[in-house]
């Protein structure tokens, strides 16, 4: 049987609306950084438009300052060996 490719490769940056819409159907986990920093923890997307992105605790974050990006392979096999 093929393996499934994966919907978003390591460490890959969302940035366009079907990223985001991706993301947020499949329960993607997602980073959110700014200037290099890391804003909140590991967390899915709840809902996004054109100026922002709620994460799944509610927080909203600008989406014209802040980055975001998938897990690396790493951070990927502890987030959900964590759940």
């Amino acid at each position: 049987m093929a393996k499934e490719k994966p919907l978003f490769t390591a460490k890959q940056e969302l940035k366009s609306d079907q990223d985001f819409e991706l993301a947020r159907m499949h329960k993607e986990p997602v980073e959110a950084f700014q200037d290099r920093m890391r804003m909140r923890p590991i967390s899915t997307i709840k809902s996004y438009n054109d100026h922002s992105v709620q994460i799944a605790d509610g927080t909203t974050i600008v989406r014209g300052s802040s980055s975001f990006f998938t897990l690396s392979e790493e951070d990927r096999l502890k987030y959900t060996t964590s759940e």
